[in-house]
């Protein structure tokens, strides 16, 4: 089991912005923790406690990234920290963090509050994120898939002009293969249609299901 101290020494090592969220996160994540698990089993509450210290880490190095980048500086964050409305997202992740043993949930949860600090309140991604930290943690690594699926094909197109088909067949050959295994199953839509994360409609000719058998057709 890791060490949760020495994973929050190690993101404090980071220096700069980082090194101070992370002290400052993980001071609150302690308080939050006792309240939320303290009725729970000592092994229950140790697993927390790593599974936060975890998403505390891979926070220090999104922030650590976004700061070399010149999208932080210490007046943003210190402006969004006295915020009412992040501190309500950074406990609800925290919490949501503890919840899961994924490295890919506490990747993707980490990346979320570090653009929320990127942000004004006001934002609809501000505003979504708290959403958004409960869709991670409730949907499982498929379903996460599936969302990145149908959002490279609502959102995603090639940067530069395309002339051809055999060059676009090439694009997507490229940009979808991180889906290559990827198997549609109507529960996951169902599911993510409980949980708010999109709609679904079983009787349309274009379903991700027709798509996906098409697809194992032709390979």
């Amino acid at each position: 089991m890791a060490d949760p101290f020495s994973l929050v020494a190690a993101g404090a090592a980071l220096g700069g912005i980082a090194s101070k969220v992370t002290e400052k996160v993980w001071e609150s994540s302690e308080r939050w923790l006792r309240e939320r698990f303290g009725s729970h089993a000592a092994e229950a509450q140790e697993k927390a406690r790593e599974n936060a210290a975890k998403f505390v880490h891979q926070l220090a190095i999104r922030i650590s990234g976004l700061e070399r980048m010149h999208s932080l500086d210490q007046e943003k964050v210190s402006n969004e920290q006295r915020n009412p409305q992040f501190s309500f997202v950074l406990q609800q992740t925290i919490i949501n963090a503890a919840r899961t043993c994924e490295p890919e949930k506490h990747d993707l949860l980490a990346r979320l509050v570090a653009d929320r600090l990127t942000t004004s309140s006001e934002t609809t991604f501000a505003l979504a994120s708290d959403m958004a930290s409960d869709a991670i943690v409730r949907s499982t690594r498929r379903q996460l898939h599936l969302m990145a699926l149908c959002c490279f094909l609502d959102e995603i197109r090639p940067r530069d002009p395309i002339t051809s088909a055999d060059e676009y067949r090439e694009w997507l050959s490229v940009q979808l293969e991180p889906f290559a295994d990827f198997a549609f199953f109507e529960v996951d839509a169902r599911h993510l249609v409980a949980i708010a994360c999109a709609s679904y409609d079983p009787t349309s000719t274009r379903t991700l299901a027709s798509l996906d058998s098409h697809r194992r057709e032709s390979t």
